[in-house]
């Protein structure tokens, strides 16, 4: 039972590090820090305003991109994202944990 424990650990540990890589092979991580904001909001920002709930609606949000005009978290606007809605609702899923 020990070694179960153990390897559920390793398990989960290694998909949490799996969608970060996925949310960088994305190229989220090039605007979105996990704890300090950098262009965009920080990763654990993101996590405090933002639930489950919302993740079909901020991935259609990263899907599309946003204008300046249309923004709430600053004045740069967020470029559509060309990766796949599969990685992009992983890496939101994965965000709202942090």
């Amino acid at each position: 039972m020990k070694y179960l424990g153990v390897a559920m650990l390793f398990f989960i540990s290694h998909l949490a590090l799996a969608d970060q890589a996925t949310a960088m092979k994305s190229g989220c991580m090039g605007c979105h820090q996990l704890d300090r904001k950098a262009v965009g909001p920080s990763i654990k920002d993101l996590a405090a305003k933002y639930s489950a709930a919302d993740v079909d609606a901020l991935v259609a949000t990263v899907k599309a991109g946003r204008a300046a005009g249309e923004l709430t978290w600053g004045a740069i606007p967020m470029p559509a994202s060309p990766a796949p809605e599969a990685d992009v609702k992983t890496v939101i899923e994965w965000m709202l944990t942090q």
